[in-house]
């Protein structure tokens, strides 16, 4: 008896699926490497006059992203360009910018400032800290009562 693969994100009509259409996600702290060529340069971003409760924020906030699926990491851990401290191997992501999970090595130890736009970002997320609490409040939890394998 042949066992049958059951797929459920196929779609049922042959149309190809949709994507979720929004703002596309803007790339920060990205920098160039040998095998990065064309990035910016680190050294460019750094802010020694840079207000530290400000960088602490921000660092803190680049350290909770949600880390992106094992199957979207990039190949290969990447090393800080300053002291050569292996930096990780995954993204992380606030729905908004993506960014590899070591910068927030940069911003603490080595004074790396993002760009204003995305400090300004993650200054106005932390001033509405229950963001994610309104965001999940705000879900559809009725899925469940009538939640079927088939459904």
């Amino acid at each position: 008896m042949k066992t049958a693969k059951r797929r459920y994100g196929e779609p049922s009509d042959d149309k190809p699926p949709g994507r979720p259409r929004g703002l596309p996600l803007t790339l920060i702290g990205y920098w160039e490497g040998s095998y990065a060529a064309g990035w910016p340069q680190v050294t460019d971003f750094v802010d020694e006059h840079w207000d530290k409760d400000e960088r602490d924020i921000v660092a803190s906030y680049l350290e909770q992203g949600l880390a992106l699926p094992w199957l979207w990491r990039p190949r290969g851990l990447s090393q800080c360009r300053f002291c050569g401290r292996v930096n990780g191997s995954n993204e992380k992501t606030d729905g908004f910018y993506l960014w590899p999970e070591g910068l927030a090595h940069y911003v603490r130890k080595h004074s790396v400032r993002p760009p204003a736009s995305a400090i300004r970002h993650i200054v106005s997320m932390q001033e509405g800290d229950d963001w994610w609490e309104e965001a999940v409040g705000s879900a559809d939890r009725e899925w469940r009562k009538t939640a079927t394998l088939d459904s």
